[in-house]
C-alpha cells in the first residue's frame, strides 16, 4: 500500500520541494493550498505518478473553513505542516488587529488543529508522523525554545505565534505517543521573502554564521529524515546555518 503525506502549503517554494522529494520517493502527495491552485496542478504533472496525487484547498487563517475542511481529509502516513503566514507588518507599520489574527490561525491553531486530526486518524497497522515547520528564531543559542511574551498591541506577532507552537511542541509529542511522533524543523533564511530587496536579504545573511541561506535541498533532506527515523520525536531541528547561535560582531550589523 502506497504511504500517503499531506503537504500543507505545498504549492510554492519549499513546500513544492517538500512535495517533489516526497512524490520521488514513491509517496502519494496531497498539496493543500490557499492561493496557489494553478500552481499545485501544474507541479502534480511534473511529478512522477501524477495521477497519484491531488491538490486539497482552504484558507487556514478561517476556523469554520478548516473545521469544514478536516471533516472531508483521508487519513495519512504523514502530515506536513509547512503552511505559514510570514512578517504582514510593513517595515514602520503597525500590526493591523486583522493580520495579528491571520498569524495566530494559520501559524498556531491550524497546525494543532492538523496535529489532532493526525492522531484520530491514524492509518490502520502503520506508523503515523508529523513535522512542524517553524522558524529558527524560536530558538536560543543552546537550542532551547524561547521565552514566549505576548506582544504589544501593534507589534507584529509572527514571532510570538511561532514560538507558542514551539512551547506546545514537547507537550503534543508526549501526550500523542507512542501512536504518533511529532517533530519539527527551524529553517533560517532560505529563500527571499515575497517583495525583499536584495538589501534586506543580504542584512539577513548578515546574521548567518556560515553567511549564506539554508539550501532548500537541506530542508527536504531532514524532512526525509525525521520521517525514516522512528526514534525521534518532540525534537526541533535548527536548519540555519547557525544563525539561532546569534552573530560574533552585531555591531556590524
Amino acid at each position: 500500500m502506497r504511504k500517503k503525506v499531506l503537504i500543507t502549503g505545498g504549492g510554492k517554494r519549499i513546500g513544492a520541494a517538500l512535495v517533489r522529494a516526497f512524490a520521488e520517493n514513491g509517496w502519494q502527495v496531497c498539496i493543500h493550498v490557499n492561493r496557489s491552485t494553478a500552481e499545485a496542478a501544474g507541479l502534480i504533472a511534473q511529478l512522477p505518478n501524477p495521477d497519484w496525487h491531488s491538490v486539497t484547498q482552504c484558507d487556514f487563517s478561517l476556523p469554520e473553513n478548516r473545521q469544514a475542511w478536516l471533516k472531508n481529509l483521508e487519513c495519512f502516513d504523514l502530515i506536513i505542516a509547512n503552511a505559514s503566514c510570514y512578517r504582514l507588518t510593513g517595515v514602520n507599520e503597525k500590526e493591523s488587529p486583522e493580520n495579528r489574527q491571520r498569524y495566530w490561525q494559520v501559524n498556531y491553531h491550524a497546525v494543532l488543529e492538523l496535529i489532532e486530526f493526525q492522531q484520530k486518524n491514524l492509518p490502520e497497522n502503520r506508523p503515523a508522523s508529523a513535522i512542524i515547520m517553524l522558524d529558527c528564531d524560536v530558538l536560543n543559542p543552546d537550542g532551547g525554545i524561547k521565552e514566549f511574551t505576548e506582544v504589544p498591541p501593534g507589534v507584529d506577532s509572527y514571532l510570538a505565534s511561532r514560538i507558542a507552537l514551539a512551547h506546545q511542541l514537547p507537550g503534543i509529542a508526549r501526550r500523542y505517543a507512542p501512536d504518533l511522533r511529532i517533530n519539527a524543523i527551524a529553517p533560517g533564511p532560505v529563500l527571499p521573502p515575497v517583495n525583499c530587496a536584495t538589501k534586506g536579504m543580504t542584512v539577513i545573511l548578515n546574521k548567518v554564521p556560515m553567511h549564506r541561506p539554508a539550501a532548500v535541498e537541506d530542508i527536504v533532506s531532514t524532512a526525509l529524515f525525521l520521517q525514516k527515523n522512528t526514534s525521534m520525536t518532540g525534537s526541533i531541528i535548527a536548519v540555519d546555518g547557525g544563525m539561532h547561535l546569534g552573530v560574533k560582531n552585531p555591531e556590524r550589523l
